[in-house]
């Protein structure tokens, strides 16, 4: 269609600036003019950012200009005017189009601060964060202007392509000479670590009246005609994102209706909804949450004894047990319309176990998690380990960990454990972890390496002797 609309503008020659916006009805009227010779041409008009996005092209360019925030901007500005007084990094956490990149980008512009951004869409490993990262962290820039550091999306620093990432951002805060700027959704998936060297700062979810006010901001801007309450159903669908709003309201756009849009809801609103209704239909506010049944079970049970009192409480374990069984059963045999049955459980069962008056708790993430982070080095060292022996026995990883059991067992035996170690090629590390007295063992390993270099020199020297008797 662009291709066509660009013939448009070649045939005719009549595409002007007037402060008006693309027309979808309009656009293709002009499409359908150029096969139909006889009917007349339609003239286009259209704005120079008319291809931007609405979200872009509204994006706050101020700070009095991002709605709903002012406690976390008040707390952004005194980081930054403070820094380095309280932390060298800040965590802006909280859902996503709640306006945390956006006040990044209006303080950075307020204070003529330059910006130096690394996105979701890089590649976040080790050797990328300390190349650029690394290098804006410790320069500064030619006029001797501040920087700023903005890796957005930092919970999402994971996986393959990301590896080495996090502990490259630990490193940069500890030397850091310019202020940096994480943010995240879900701020639990920030190693404590990173936190822990961080100023958190909350961006709450938007109420339906900041962002009204936003789209009326565009709505005016654009001159176009849409109801109150066509804005109202929009700002209350959203549900605390203003750039879904804004979204939906660019796709509003030559349309006759508006059709709400599925939104994902986050499971601080499902537990909130869960606990506080008292009803089997609170298993409804769990349809859009993106996570797995045994994962929503792990929230479940972390933040319902905190909730729940005592008869409350047993009567809510005893169905979170059941949800467990049936998630169980699902992994045993690859049954998954059991999960329909433990996701039953493990909402409306604990809803309606609660008999008393609900008291609001600040959620907390599973601590399960937590636990996992704190093990991943012990279970990475684990795997190198069982890996190596693997290869030298053609055995599986699981039959590898019996090895391990028994070299354990060969701990006085310095000699043959350190020969051991030798055939399996086993590093230092990986042989302080595995015995106790890890020391003995390499000691045992360096009087081997001796003897062997011994050995190799007699031989020499013998075949050396051979050679001169003839």
């Amino acid at each position: 269609m662009w291709s066509a609309i660009y013939k448009c503008f070649d045939r005719w020659k009549r595409v002007e600036d007037s402060g008006g916006h693309v027309d979808d009805k309009n656009m293709w009227r002009a499409v359908k003019s150029l096969y139909e010779p006889s009917s007349k041409p339609t003239l286009l008009y259209i704005k120079p950012y008319a291809l931007k996005m609405y979200a872009e092209t509204y994006r706050p360019q101020e700070l009095r200009e991002i709605v709903g925030q002012p406690t976390a901007l008040k707390e952004l500005l005194s980081w930054f005017n403070t820094w380095p007084e309280q932390k060298k990094a800040a965590i802006l956490y909280g859902r996503a189009g709640v306006g945390k990149t956006s006040a990044v980008h209006a303080v950075c512009k307020e204070m003529g601060v330059d910006l130096i951004e690394l996105n979701a869409s890089d590649q976040r490993n080790y050797d990328t964060i300390m190349r650029i990262v690394g290098n804006a962290a410790t320069t500064s820039t030619l006029n001797g202007k501040k920087k700023l550091i903005l890796l957005d999306e930092a919970d999402n620093v994971y996986g393959r392509e990301d590896k080495g990432g996090n502990r490259a951002l630990s490193k940069i805060i500890d030397i850091t000479q310019n202020p940096i700027v994480l943010t995240a959704n879900a701020y639990w998936e920030i190693p404590q670590g990173i936190r822990n060297k961080a100023k958190m700062i909350e961006f709450r979810t938007l109420l339906p009246a900041s962002i009204k006010k936003a789209l009326k901001r565009i709505v005016k801007a654009e001159n176009l005609n849409v109801s109150e309450d066509i804005l109202q159903r929009m700002a209350k669908n959203a549900h605390g994102d203003l750039r879904a709003a804004i979204n939906d309201l660019e796709s509003l756009i030559g349309e006759e209706y508006y059709n709400p849009r599925d939104t994902e809801t986050s499971i601080f609103q499902a537990l909130s909804s869960m606990f506080r209704l008292h009803s089997t239909d609170v298993r409804k506010e769990f349809f859009n949450v993106d996570k797995e049944p045994r994962e929503i079970l792990l929230w479940v049970a972390q933040n319902m004894p905190m909730v729940y009192e005592l008869p409350d409480a047993a009567r809510a374990y005893y169905y979170l047990s059941r949800a467990d069984v049936f998630l169980g059963r699902v992994m045993r045999r690859q049954y998954y319309k059991l999960w329909s049955y433990a996701m039953d459980l493990m909402t409306a069962g604990v809803s309606v176990a609660r008999r008393e008056k609900y008291h609001f708790k600040r959620f907390q993430s599973p601590s399960y998690f937590a636990a996992l982070a704190r093990s991943r080095k012990d279970r990475a060292m684990k795997s190198q380990i069982y890996q190596k022996i693997a290869e030298k026995c053609h055995c599986s990883s699981a039959e590898a960990s019996e090895y391990v059991i028994m070299m354990k067992a060969l701990e006085k035996e310095n000699e043959r454990a350190a020969a051991l170690c030798k055939f399996f090629g086993l590093e230092e590390d990986e042989i302080l972890y595995i015995f106790k007295k890890g020391d003995t063992i390499l000691k045992a390993m360096e009087d081997l390496k001796k003897k062997e270099v011994k050995n190799e020199e007699k031989k020499a020297d013998s075949a050396q002797k051979t050679l001169s008797d003839f």
